[in-house]
């Protein structure tokens, strides 16, 4: 039996909309960066001298001893395939962008101890949330009106008379009131199930589709300094901009045709800032080997929220959430959010000139405390993710052959779940607005990279080539009562990148 949460708390009262799984895609950081950087898995972090070092590591921005600029393309290819009680869908989604672009200034001192002192600027897409998702498959007796009907039922209304309190406060769940005006009521006094708990409108078939664009883009500004080619320090300061939208369907069908199509719409935006520390040793005279360490501050985001939610009921008429006189066009929430602490262990050696290694570990306690309380409103979310989300832990290790001007490089990544496996969207403390009933739970994710480098007296070319392997559950709502079944899900992106850069 999973964990029920808060019981106490029966009545989903205030407008905060967000919960752990709506905020969860702001605590990672895919692996973007130059396609040097992408080719060995993201693990530079001792090894340094990469445009992206300063978003893991900023003490690797020391080691450039010349200016450098470059643009990176990426071609990213995701792809979802949902079994859902035996019923199988895939659905891809293909985006292009710009990923990287930076550019550094070395500045050779003259000095007995500090040997360069170097400015970086750099941007770079953090989180490319853009994807599509969609699953099929026999109710076998489940369906989100049993969620429904048990919000009601902690707190009735008269479901035949609504225009007293529809969608006018936050006293009722939206949910049920959505189900009111889809006409899932009979003429006996029933409101959505019988006298002997079946649903009056039972489903065979239930279905859901999302897609989403946008994602979290981040600008960084480095400072890093060489000390007698044996320390390195290293700071960055990151502003991030977070711009996305998601739109969803989910559908109950019978026989005769639908029973009712719930949308919801949701637009977020914001920005964020969070500061980078790092420091590289190379512990002995004669020896290329090197040490690092960083830590990451939380990301303090501001984020607004804009959303709406629509039912189409089974005569194909639509009616929406949106009230003129309350808030306008959508309902607007503004959240207060901080993304865990990281730290990042590494170490590098390197053969030569020819052959360069780089292994790391880096550590996010998702669980610690998230939304910024103001009078206790986010405590039960707060207690949410204490419960249901994990420590992360992430390895990353890396290698790059020089052959003069060639170079060719691997990389593999290996990141925990950040869920716990038995984790839910809990409704019960949700905000009264929230109609989206469905969530995901990802597991492990692995993730494998090869790139080419070609280099030239001034310019230079680097191609990577990214698989990323996540296997995950999904539901479409949680029914405690009833444990309902989730849909098995792989998620792949392959992802092609190409930097063009120039030293001088």
């Amino acid at each position: 039996m999973k964990r029920l949460l808060y019981l106490l708390v029966l009545l989903p009262l205030g407008i905060n909309a967000q919960n752990m799984y709506n905020v969860s895609s702001l605590f990672e950081n895919d692996l973007r960066g130059t396609a040097r950087f992408v080719g060995m898995g993201g693990s530079m972090s001792a090894l340094g001298a990469d445009m992206s070092a300063m978003g893991t590591n900023p003490a690797g921005m020391a080691m450039f001893r010349s200016n450098d600029v470059s643009i990176t393309a990426n071609l990213d290819m995701k792809s979802n395939t949902a079994d859902y009680e035996g019923t199988t869908f895939e659905i891809d989604k293909t985006n292009f962008f710009i990923g990287n672009a930076a550019m550094v200034c070395a500045i050779e001192c003259d000095n007995e101890n500090l040997k360069f002192f170097n400015f970086g600027l750099g941007y770079r897409c953090r989180n490319n949330l853009s994807s599509a998702f969609e699953m099929c498959g026999a109710a076998n007796g489940y369906s989100q009106q049993y969620v429904m009907e048990q919000l009601y039922r902690d707190r009735k209304f008269a479901y035949d008379n609504l225009q007293d309190w529809m969608y006018k406060d936050f006293r009722y769940s939206w949910l049920p009131l959505l189900a009111a005006d889809a006409w899932l009521y009979d003429d006996k006094g029933n409101f959505i199930t019988n006298p002997d708990t079946t649903l009056i409108w039972a489903p065979d078939e239930l279905a859901y589709f999302e897609e989403v664009n946008g994602g979290v883009h981040t600008v960084d500004f480095n400072v890093a300094g060489n000390f007698n080619d044996r320390l390195y320090l290293g700071a960055t300061v990151a502003v991030s901009t977070v711009d996305y939208d998601r739109y969803s369907e989910y559908i109950e069908t019978d026989a005769v045709g639908d029973i009712y199509i719930l949308e919801n719409n949701r637009y977020v935006k914001g920005s964020g800032v969070d500061i980078k520390l790092g420091a590289i040793v190379r512990p002995f005279k004669y020896s290329p080997f090197k040490v690092g360490v960083a830590l990451h501050t939380p990301t303090w985001y501001n984020l607004h929220e804009y959303s709406s939610a629509a039912i189409i009921d089974m005569y194909g008429n639509r009616i929406t959430t949106i009230d003129e006189g309350l808030y306008g066009d959508v309902l607007a929430v503004q959240n207060h959010l901080k993304t865990p602490w990281r730290v990042n262990a590494s170490m590098a050696y390197t053969f030569g000139t020819y052959l360069a290694l780089n292994a790391e570990y880096e550590y996010a306690d998702y669980a610690k405390k998230t939304f910024t309380d103001r009078g206790n409103i986010y405590k039960s979310q707060n207690e949410e993710m204490k419960y249901n989300m994990l420590a992360q832990h992430t390895v990353r290790v890396g290698a790059e052959l020089n052959l003069g001007g060639f170079a060719a490089r691997v990389g593999y990544n290996y990141v925990t779940a950040p869920f716990a496996k038995d984790a839910y969207k809990e409704l019960y403390n949700a905000s009264a607005a929230e109609t989206s009933t469905e969530y995901m739970n990802r597991f492990d994710k692995n993730v494998v990279t090869a790139g080419l480098g070609f280099r030239g007296k001034m310019f230079y070319l680097d191609l990577a080539y990214l698989i990323e392997m996540q296997n995950a559950e999904f539901y479409p709502f949680y029914d405690y009562e009833f444990e309902n079944p989730g849909a098995a899900v792989k998620m792949r992106n392959q992802s092609f990148v190409a930097t063009l850069g120039m030293r001088f």
